[in-house]
């Protein structure tokens, strides 16, 4: 089964054909944006630019998704299954069919599996609350459990999945666990199938069989093209419509909404209003001049908004600045009292001339003042006049200091509050603002500031802008209100007309988004049916071919498989002719023939090799099948069990005949369900492809009729036959649950020539090791040398003993070969 799974994605597709259209720019960014997601679409429908998704590498080769099987099914307490009871499965290729009579239990170890593997399970979709309101098993005594042994390539011992519940839980209420083994617990989100499963679903129960083509046109449509994988198309169609559909009616909002405004504006005595209608009178609507109008609070000729905004942001330094300012002048002021009394000036003539007295000294050491011609001027004298000329310097810069101090501290002082601001000076009474006092206070701090005295301004500083800063404040209040109430009265009328504004040009924005859209939707439409045929194609002739096995004499052929129309209108085109006549497939087609064709579409895609499922679990596919298309159906599941494991579960017994009849390779599991919901699984020695070929050698082996020389080497190899079947499934149990790739695994198998090497590879893991047979041989069955040799030389005509106990032993030989 080798659909080809097409190697380019729906969406690089979608991305190739827009980059060789003559698509506008618009639209073909919010395709690019659907392909990213709802969150990038609404952002480039909001302005933002648009981001190319990034285009697989060509020389990238995308491995093969690690491939999972199924070890074995445990359950406990859940629907038909009460004891625990295990459904062991061999973990690799091959098909097994687990049969038993309706309510014995079968179809429970798939919904089990199917629901700890997914969540879900699609056979009760759609039924009534019976189905899932009954999950619990009434015989069961402990908690309901779910056990899913999983071999998992490259994973030694494969994983495990578990669900379990607590007494009276709802089904939903369970805790479920993945465990790989040697690993800690993990999510069963952890696998990472939730996209597969949508793609490539590996379970398909009897009422998905026959809803796949019986339902409504469009469910067949999308059915459809979720199996082939063209979901896809829908998901970014459905994507685009919901954005064009949100931009349609975002584009007639503001037209809606405009007559309210209107009425508004004509009841509104405020000359703004008449220069709002007028700007909404044009073809379109001058937004700049609606949103300066908004934001304009009087009109221009009111002379007194000026004044009144001036009055409202008047405010006047902080005052703790102030009384640092103060408190630096009254410690001037204090500096210079303190000298008072002092001979400054005279300090600093008799400074002078010390530093005369000082520098002639240092020029005529040891000799008279010149000037009294009294005492020596020597070293005891200068060191004196030093003394006393630091002193007198330094009580001079202190005054000196004081003084500047005082001037720097009046200077800040005069500058600390501006000039009369000219807007006190306006008569606001009329608007109920009355700035008299504020205007006094403030001339009051001027006159002040400019006294000659600074000790009153030290007195009086804090006193007087506490007094400006009270008259202040009830003016600005004033002021504020006056402002509140013009704007009051025009408020919401601005509001709303900036509330129109803001839907109109989202209006705008979402007619060009609308357009853009529009066009998107239509190309995609176009380009999806080709896409369509693109995806299409490859698996529909492995539908085809199918088909054609499972028909089995059927005179239906069946012809192209079309996916048509758009929105409500999808449908499936299935061409058929019957007896060479066209038709359609629903009308002349039987209902087994409805499920074979189903069963021709679901296959295909199930099998890709993206998809991580090596497994496929397929509840009663043989109901309404007539004989003739249950051998073609087994056929078919052979073909697809050579690569994967495929588990078939079936009340019908017409299958494993028709697997017996037709000598095909299976597994045969027998469930049987006894009192109180104890459920058993056991084996088929006819579904033993081994046991089989010991059967017919026996019969051989009897059969009186046939000479010697004739039964011999058919008797023979029918028992190497055997022995290499129960080698080879030994060897592929052996090697998946050591982690293992299967490929590897069955490229070992291919190379080992003959019984022998068979053998070696079986019990040794090495096929070269055939000269140590003899021991392991032995270990296994006293009888097994012997009858290898002896089957080896019977089959190339050689003596082989009796035959009848040959095949005896030879069945004691593969019982213990084989792993089952």
């Amino acid at each position: 089964m080798t659909a080809d799974p097409q190697a380019d994605t729906v969406d690089q597709l979608i991305l190739d054909r827009l980059d060789h259209c003559d698509l506008s720019e618009s639209a073909k960014d919010v395709v690019i944006a659907a392909l990213l997601g709802d969150d990038e679409l609404s952002s480039v429908l909001g302005g933002a630019t648009a981001r190319r998704p990034a285009s697989p590498s060509p020389d990238t080769d995308t491995p093969e998704p690690i491939g999972t099987y199924l070890a074995s099914i445990e359950v406990t307490g859940f629907r038909g299954i009460g004891p625990t009871a295990t459904l062991s499965l061999v973990p690799g290729p091959g098909l097994t069919i687990v049969t038993g009579r309706n309510g014995s239990g079968k179809s429970s170890f798939a919904e089990a599996a199917e629901f700890a593997l997914t969540g879900q399970n699609k056979r009760w979709a759609g039924r009534s609350a019976v189905w899932q309101d009954g999950w619990r098993n009434l015989h069961a005594t402990e908690n309901p459990r779910i056990r899913v042994q999983l071999g998992v390539e490259g994973h030694r011992n494969g994983a495990t999945v578990e669900c379990t519940w607590e007494p009276g839980a709802n089904l939903d209420d369970r805790t479920s666990f993945l465990q790989i083994s040697g690993e800690r617990r993990q999510s069963v989100a952890d696998l990472g199938w939730e996209q597969p499963l949508e793609l490539y679903r590996p379970f398909l129960s009897y009422s998905e069989l026959g809803g796949l083509l019986s339902g409504r046109p469009s469910e067949m449509h999308d059915s459809l093209h979720r199996i082939l994988g063209l979901g896809r198309l829908v998901e970014i169609e459905t994507l685009l419509k919901a954005a064009r559909r949100e931009m349609d009616t975002r584009r007639k909002l503001a037209t809606a909404q405009l007559p309210e405004l209107q009425s508004t504006l004509a009841a509104h005595p405020d000359p703004r209003a008449r220069r709002a209608e007028q700007a909404l009178s044009g073809k379109v609507a001058d937004l700049d001049e609606l949103a300066a109008l908004a934001v304009a609070d009087e009109p221009d000729t009111d002379t007194t908004t000026v004044p009144l905004r001036q009055l409202d942001v008047l405010d006047l330094p902080d005052r703790d600045g102030l009384a640092r300012e103060v408190e630096r002048l009254q410690g001037a002021l204090q500096l210079i009292d303190d000298l008072a009394g002092t001979p400054v000036e005279q300090a600093r003539a008799l400074a002078r001339l010390l530093g005369d007295a000082l520098r002639h000294q240092h020029r005529h050491p040891g000799q008279p003042c010149p000037v009294c011609g009294g005492r020596t001027l020597d070293e005891d004298w200068a060191a004196q006049a030093q003394e006393q000329l630091r002193q007198l310097t330094e009580r001079a810069e202190r005054l000196d200091d004081a003084h500047r101090l005082e001037r720097e501290s009046r200077r800040a002082l005069r500058g600390w509050l501006p000039a009369l601001p000219p807007v006190l000076a306006i008569d606001l009474s009329a608007e109920g603002v009355e700035t008299d006092d504020v205007r006094v206070a403030w001339q009051h701090w001027d006159e002040l500031v400019g006294s000659a005295d600074p000790h009153k301004i030290v007195e009086a500083a804090l006193v007087v802008f506490d007094a400006l800063a009270a008259a202040l404040q009830p003016v600005r209040a004033a002021a504020r209100q006056a402002l509140e109430r013009r704007q009051a009265a025009w408020q919401p009328a601005a509001d709303q007309i900036r509330a129109w504004i803001d839907t109109e040009q989202t209006s705008r924005r979402a007619a060009q988004s609308f357009t853009a859209l529009k066009t998107a939707v239509t190309w995609l439409q176009n380009e999806g049916a080709k896409i369509r045929n693109t995806k299409l194609a490859p698996v529909a002739a492995d539908a085809t071919g199918i088909w054609n096995t499972l028909r089995q004499e059927s005179n239906v052929d069946l012809g192209a498989i079309q996916l048509a129309g758009t929105g409500t209108n999808r449908r499936v085109d299935l061409e058929v002719n019957v007896d060479g006549v066209p038709g359609a497939a629903l009308g002349v087609m039987s209902q087994g023939e409805l499920h074979s064709l189903a069963l021709a579409l679901f296959l295909p895609r199930a099998t890709m090799p993206e998809s991580p499922f090596r497994f496929l679990v397929i509840d009663d596919p043989v109901q309404s099948m007539d004989p003739a298309k249950v051998y073609g159906l087994a056929k078919v599941l052979d073909q697809v069990a050579k690569h994967r494991q495929v588990i078939v579960f079936t009340h019908d017994d017409r299958l494993p005949a028709a697997v017996r009849h037709l000598q095909l390779d299976a597994r045969i599991r027998i469930v049987s369900r006894l009192a109180q919901s104890q459920v058993t699984v056991t084996g088929d020695a006819h579904g033993d492809p081994a046991r089989r070929y010991l059967d017919d050698a026996m019969a051989i082996a009897r059969d009186e009729g046939m000479t010697d020389e004739v039964r011999r080497p058919v008797v023979c190899n029918l028992i190497r036959d055997a022995i290499e079947y129960a080698c080879h499934e030994r060897i592929r149990t052996r090697d998946f649950r050591a982690g293992q790739p299967v490929a590897q695994t069955e490229a070992a198998i291919g190379d080992a020539q003959g019984l022998r090497e068979t053998l070696a590879l079986a019990l040794l893991s090495d096929r070269h090791r055939v000269g140590e047979l003899q021991t392991p041989l032995a270990r296994l069955h006293p009888a097994a040398p012997r009858v290898v040799a002896a089957a080896n030389r019977g089959a190339h005509g050689g003596p082989a003993g009796d035959l009848a106990t040959l095949v005896a032993d030879a069945r004691a030989v593969v019982d213990r070969i084989n792993p089952s």
